[in-house]
């Protein structure tokens, strides 16, 4: 019963966490299409329009999470892979002809 409740709690947190890694991503996108291509006075008091430091950080932030897109699954691969090799690498240098005990006449 208490391992039912962790797989689902932890189930419920990693929906969570994808949704809102969805909700971030859309959002960005969509301030970045809205206020991008106003016609706005792009000068304040301290020289830098704070509409343009808001897009920058909302494009960095899509790059960040990009970038992430790309690595995660080659990550994964490697972690999964790498042992899977390894034993198969493993169970071919066991299998000599020697412990196998093959009789080699030639």
């Amino acid at each position: 019963m208490r391992t039912m409740h962790r797989q689902a709690t932890k189930r419920a947190v990693a929906l969570g966490v994808l949704l809102c890694f969805i909700a971030v991503s859309l959002l960005s996108e969509a301030f970045i299409l809205m206020h991008s291509h106003r016609g706005q006075d792009h000068f304040a008091a301290s020289g830098e329009c704070a509409l343009c430091v808001h897009i920058q950080s909302a494009e960095n932030l899509l790059k960040r999470f990009g970038a992430a897109l790309v690595i995660a699954p080659l990550g994964l691969f490697s972690f999964f892979a790498a042992p899977l090799l390894f034993s198969a690498a493993f169970s071919i240098a066991c299998q000599t002809p020697v412990l196998l005990k093959i009789r080699l006449n030639n």
